[in-house]
């Protein structure tokens, strides 16, 4: 698909849902609002263009005082030069603690402040995080004097759904936070029965995203799933990568009965899968990873002892191995700022002593995930697979991200450490199988259409299994040599037997 053409579809989609959104959220003529405001839900593939929607949409409703809600500080920042990008005009305020070089429009979190700053527009936007509401920051300034919102703009809103006895979920009532319109934007919609929030009271209600024009979220005006942003070019297809790895270290650890968070387990284990990720990135020609953790260590002890085990690898084989690579980590934890100047370090490939790498690997720990633009990535490495799987949807969503005319195909990698005795042939019954179970139960979710999407496919240099019993695909996109087929969705499967290297 042509430079061109991928635009258009993009500009195409993002003016489909605008147009949606106006059907739902244009005021009846002559008629009064609903007491609740109006409310409705855009479902868009992440990376399709959400935050623009959001502002054109905006304009087109006329919209004069908008109040847009996002998860984190990174995305305020960012959501706020999106908008302005888009066309937005007018004072743009933030209710935050960020300042100084941090942020470059006025944030504040006075109440009193808050309320002199926006009263005396007619035309004002104001991005606010959801800790504002969990604080009661914006519920405080309306009982203070500030005014109701033309529109509320609730970024990620499946944050916002399960118990209503949560401190998010005060967006919702329009007689604490008024507004005569909400749109609710997100890539995962939250779907809550009463018995599956543990924390809950017995019979508490919960905030479902039911497509509902009388739920708290309004029904769904516009959809774009993912595996129709890949169809029109919009995200970019993506193959599922499964690395089995043998390790005879860590299972000798195993045998001898180790306990699995000694130390030297964790530290076999971390060595396993960095040996895998600098195989797997060269057999595939990674530029690009994103590590996903879920402990702030692990990134932290994975980020610095990555370039070693590169430069063993490349001492041992400097034909297949990159003389010097770039690797970082992140957490919530770590400035805007800081952020900021590890992801354009990222993104470049540029240290910051000027050193040019080939290969980039930055480790996160649940602060890459929503909405952050990370459109040069092409791979995804899960060194760990617990999460919830919005945040796994979210987390897969940070290689999806294409620009236009770039023409990529993005690799989920999932590595799989077998226990002492298995081979990839018994991976399927293997208890490390589980993780990468865990993904395939998402599926559905990522491609639209089940499984129909899976397929192996052979790479040079590893033994290749096929895995789940995949079936051929029923559509795909050329990528590379002829012989090689990618499909939207495809999988493979990387044997690798880890050695001291």
């Amino acid at each position: 698909m042509s430079t061109t053409s991928r635009t258009d579809q993009r500009e195409a989609a993002q003016q489909e849902a605008v147009d949606a959104v106006v059907r739902a959220l244009e005021l009846p003529v002559r008629l009064l609002a609903p007491e609740r405001g109006l409310r409705t839900q855009v479902i868009m593939a992440t990376g399709s263009g959400k935050t623009r929607v959001a502002a054109r949409s905006a304009e087109k409703l006329r919209a004069g005082r908008v109040l847009v809600l996002v998860p984190s500080l990174d995305l305020l920042t960012q959501t706020e030069a999106a908008w302005r990008e888009a066309g937005r005009t007018g004072p743009m305020i933030g209710v935050s603690s960020l300042r100084g070089e941090d942020v470059a429009f006025p944030n504040t979190t006075d109440v009193e402040e808050l309320v002199d700053w926006v009263r005396p527009f007619d035309k004002v936007t104001v991005f606010a995080t959801y800790a504002s509401l969990g604080l009661g920051t914006l519920e405080r300034a309306h009982r203070g004097g500030l005014p109701g919102w033309d529109l509320i703009v609730v970024d990620e809103a499946h944050r916002t759904s399960g118990r209503l006895g949560k401190p998010w979920a005060v967006v919702h009532d329009n007689t604490r936070i008024p507004s005569l319109r909400r749109l609710y934007m997100t890539a995962t919609p939250r779907l809550w029965q009463l018995d599956e929030d543990a924390e809950g009271a017995p019979g508490e209600l919960v905030a479902s995203m039911e497509d509902d024009p009388d739920g708290l979220f309004g029904a769904r005006c516009f959809t774009l799933t993912l595996s129709e942003a890949i169809d029109r070019g919009i995200c970019a297809p993506y193959q599922v990568v499964c690395v089995d790895i043998t390790d005879t270290q860590l299972q000798a650890a195993q045998l001898l009965g180790v306990e699995g968070r000694s130390d030297e387990v964790r530290g076999a284990r971390l060595a396993a899968l960095q040996t895998a990720l600098l195989k797997a990135s060269s057999e595939e020609n990674f530029r690009r990873t994103l590590v996903f953790h879920h402990m702030v260590k692990e990134a932290e002890a994975f980020a610095a002892g990555l370039p070693d085990v590169a430069k063993r690898l490349h001492a041992a084989g400097p034909g297949l191995y990159p003389r010097t690579i770039w690797a970082n980590w992140l957490c919530g934890e770590h400035k805007p700022g800081h952020r900021r100047r590890v992801l354009g370090e990222f993104t470049s490939g540029i240290a910051t002593d000027g050193t040019v790498v080939e290969k980039g690997f930055l480790g996160s720990v649940k602060v890459l995930g929503e909405g952050v633009d990370t459109r040069e990535c092409d791979s995804v490495y899960w060194a760990d697979v617990r999460g919830s799987m919005p945040d796994l949807v979210q987390a897969v969503g940070r290689a999806l991200r294409i620009q236009p005319g770039q023409g990529k195909v993005a690799s989920l990698v999932v590595p799989v450490l077998l226990d002492p005795g298995e081979t990839a042939d018994n991976m399927l019954t293997s208890r490390p199988y589980n993780g990468l179970a865990l993904l395939f139960r998402q599926a559905p979710l990522l491609t639209g259409h089940g499984e129909e999407g899976f397929r192996a496919a052979r790479f040079p240099g590893f033994e290749v299994r096929p895995v789940l019993g995949v079936r051929g695909a029923q559509r795909g996109a050329s990528a590379g040599p002829a012989s090689r087929s990618i499909t939207p969705s495809a999988m493979s499967s990387l044997s690798i037997s880890m050695r001291a290297p």
